[in-house]
């Protein structure tokens, strides 16, 4: 505050508060050395305490399975079914699509000029939406390098035009195959494929299953 004057440190005030603070640290060190009378328990301090904290952790270790011939083969057949669907399906036909070779060998490589005419004939089939195409195979005989599979298919793909849309064939129908697969530089691949029976709708081994 401006104009007020500065109080000695030698004053008597100050000289009795220096007095009694002396004389309280002095009667607490008497009182076991601890800051307002508190005493330290050094067994009870968590500062003290060394906690040893274990983890284990459990290393789980999944083994795969190789696939069986049998699974190998059945993959190999609906694999060449997913190829021919591609290829058939809109916007265009694709004739060059590779997985068309890759399943598919033997008589039944005419799939590939079945795919340049629908190409070329500018028509396409499409698998509706919530539609019931399926394939139901299974794996009849495996002997050596060849194989027979037994395949009851529903069949409600829509053949349409490619360039407008318009529908030119949509009936659903069922369909019993016997297939044949080679094996051929380690790759299954569909050989033979008869029809051997058709049904009009959802009928025959569909109505079966």
């Amino acid at each position: 505050m401006p104009g007020s004057q500065r109080r000695s440190l030698t004053s008597p005030s100050v000289l009795l508060a220096i007095v009694l603070l002396l004389t309280a640290c002095n009667s607490s060190e008497d009182e076991g050395g601890t800051i307002g009378g508190g005493a330290i328990d050094s067994t009870s301090s968590t500062a003290a305490e060394s906690v040893e904290t274990t983890t284990t952790t459990a290393l789980e270790t999944t083994t795969t399975a190789a696939p069986t011939i049998e699974e190998e083969v059945l993959a190999a057949y609906l694999s060449y079914w997913q190829a021919v669907d591609v290829a058939f399906s809109p916007p265009q036909a694709q004739p060059d699509l590779p997985a068309l070779r890759q399943y598919a060998t033997g008589e039944v490589i005419d799939i590939v000029a079945a795919v340049q005419l629908a190409l070329d004939e500018d028509y396409v089939y499409r698998i509706p939406d919530g539609g019931q195409y399926v394939h139901r195979a299974e794996v009849l005989s495996v002997d050596g390098d060849t194989a027979t599979v037994r395949d009851c298919s529903i069949d409600d793909t829509i053949q349409e035009v490619a360039s407008s849309g318009e529908v030119i064939d949509d009936a659903v129908s069922t369909r019993l195959h016997i297939a044949m697969l080679v094996l051929e530089d380690g790759q299954w691949k569909v050989s033979v494929l008869n029809q051997e029976t058709t049904w009009e709708g959802v009928a025959g081994c569909a109505a079966d299953s």
